[in-house]
């Protein structure tokens, strides 16, 4: 197992950096998802990791040793790309092969370590299958199989499952994680899906504009977010706004202790999430705040509703389906103070 260590890493195309000074420390083992919208970094930030392209500042260690000069074949990396890059004429024995061929390992050795990888991805008796005879997931594996069977000191994956439907990228999802921990290899995950980051990672990256936002456990990353773009991109918030004062914020849902080191006066926005707020039947609770449903959503395992709080202020509430309520009934509300967290001054 490798620790990569990335300080002040910059990619500039002549247009401003794509990636902006970012610092990473990414211990042994370690499974990080750099997660972000389009164009913030992330994949030009795994490029460089790999290889793939140069950096114009800054420096890329593997335990200790700074690979930034280093040309890709040498780094000792595996890479899994969103397309596969199988070769079609190749059968999956031939295509896991060819880079233990280009390392001259005895023929024994290569069909030996084939097996075992094949064995690990649940595809033993597959190897002598076409690409075209193999569903997305079957491919998919295939990949991770060719990436694994050189025995990479890391794991690089950018993308991997953005071809894949709903229900497969899932399942997907959890071998990844699985296979992941029994092979112990230290991997960087590249996703725009927070689902994605949240799930398989012990820590997650956020990334803007080539900047690292914030960098975390996924329960910090959602929980409590560093700042309202955190917040906003990963998953569902309302953001309540209120004036501060005594350490207290009065807002549409009452008055919210917290810990802040701004000023009395000062109006500030608190993030809550759809899921921490509790929806009650008029007249259940002495606590709650009067609402009226707006909309409502059924997904299955949970419902969406869109109300009107007794002020005029509009929030989002996501409840299991066991109560329903109807579009314009009037609702009572209640968050618990410890679901709010302060992101800061709404000037």
């Amino acid at each position: 197992m490798t620790e990569v260590s990335i300080e002040k890493l910059t990619k500039d195309y002549g247009q401003g950096p794509a990636v902006n000074a970012i610092s990473l420390k990414i211990a042994e083992g370690e499974f990080i998802s750099l997660l972000g919208p389009s164009g913030c970094g992330k994949t030009t930030t795994l490029k460089m990791i790999a290889g793939f392209e140069d950096a114009t500042a800054g420096a890329i260690r593997f335990d200790g040793r700074d690979v930034v000069n280093v040309a890709v074949e040498k780094r000792d990396i595996g890479m899994v790309f969103q397309n596969y890059a199988l070769f079609p004429h190749m059968t999956v024995e031939q295509n896991l092969a060819f880079g233990l061929e280009m390392r001259k390992l005895p023929k024994s050795q290569i069909r030996e370590k084939i097996a075992r990888v094949l064995d690990m991805v649940q595809l033993a008796g597959y190897a002598e299958r076409y690409p075209r005879q193999l569903s997305g997931g079957q491919q998919q594996r295939v990949a991770l199989a060719r990436a694994l069977v050189i025995e990479p000191k890391i794991l690089l994956l950018d993308e991997p499952l953005a071809n894949l439907d709903a229900k497969l990228r899932e399942e997907m999802r959890v071998f990844i994680r699985d296979l992941q921990r029994r092979v112990g290899i230290t991997t960087v995950y590249v996703t725009h899906d927070q689902a994605e980051a949240m799930t398989m990672s012990d820590r997650v990256v956020v990334m803007f504009g080539g900047r690292i936002a914030q960098m975390g456990t996924p329960s910090d990353i959602y929980e409590r977010p560093a700042s309202l773009e955190v917040a906003e991109f990963v998953g569902q918030v309302n953001i309540v706004r209120g004036k501060l004062n005594g350490g207290v914020v009065s807002t549409a849902f009452g008055d919210v202790p917290v810990a802040s080191g701004h000023a009395d006066g000062s109006e500030l926005m608190l993030a809550l999430r759809p899921e921490a707020v509790e929806l009650l039947p008029v007249g259940s609770s002495s606590s709650g705040v009067p609402a009226k449903i707006l909309s409502s959503y059924y997904s299955g395992s949970l419902v969406d509703y869109r109300l009107e709080l007794a002020g005029g202020a509009t929030v989002s509430v996501q409840t299991f389906p066991r109560t329903r309520f109807a579009d314009g009934e009037q609702v009572l509300v209640h968050a618990p103070a410890d679901r709010f967290w302060p992101l800061g001054s709404a000037a």
